[in-house]
């Protein structure tokens, strides 16, 4: 407990590696010392909860201005427009894009789910051209 103390006071380390220097203890007694497995109370640490960065409307009209390429600039359109994921969008298809609903269905995305998310005028438009 005073090694876990030090750890957080002076140290001043991160949530992740309080947690990792938990379980390397425990495993030390348990495996090394050939000690019995029990419950140790002691209190772990949260995860710090780190909002995202976001870019500025500015940066990203410089990234859409920068890219020559068409069918670059429309795949960061599309990512930027419907919130994709760089999984979801490798795995899209024409079928996928309804253009009467103004969606597109992402199948068997993030944790083997289907969802969907909204297509925009604009984005249908450069898609279209």
């Amino acid at each position: 407990m005073d090694f876990l103390r030090y750890l957080v006071t002076v140290r001043k380390v991160s949530s992740s590696y309080q947690n990792q220097a938990i379980n390397a203890i425990k495993c030390y007694f348990q495996k090394v010392k050939s000690g019995p497995k029990k419950f140790y109370q002691i209190d772990r640490p949260q995860r710090e909860k780190i909002l995202p960065q976001v870019c500025s409307e500015e940066e990203i009209v410089g990234i859409f201005g920068i890219t020559e390429n068409l069918k670059h600039s429309r795949i960061l359109m599309t990512i930027y427009s419907a919130g994709l994921r760089i999984s979801e969008l490798i795995n899209l298809k024409v079928i996928h894009i309804d253009s009467d609903r103004m969606q597109i269905r992402l199948v068997q995305s993030k944790d083997k789910k289907d969802r969907y998310t909204l297509l925009s005028q604009k984005n249908l438009n450069l898609l279209a051209s």
